[in-house]
């Protein structure tokens, strides 16, 4: 089954892990090897913002081994939100 990309995976239950605004970004980070020998990951969701901010120093200084960007979402869920009251 193919993925759709005209609709967002992550939805507004996902979070920012800096300020708790809805995330647009999930990065699955290299943290290294654990006691037994097997590579360890960290999960992060970042807003928009925080995204911009911190992806450069953590393409520049990790191994990212995924990296979801739904940024181009952002206007769509700014505009469906200011017509829910």
């Amino acid at each position: 089954m193919a993925a759709d990309l005209d609709k967002p995976t992550l939805h507004h239950l996902h979070l920012c892990d800096r300020c708790h605004a809805r995330a647009y970004v999930h990065v699955i980070l290299e943290t290294g090897v654990n006691k037994d020998g097997y590579q360890d990951a960290g999960e992060l969701f970042l807003c928009a913002h925080h995204a911009r901010e911190h992806l450069p120093a953590m393409k520049a200084r990790s191994n990212i081994l995924h990296l979801l960007d739904e940024t181009r979402f952002l206007h769509e869920h700014v505009k469906d939100d200011k017509h829910v009251n």
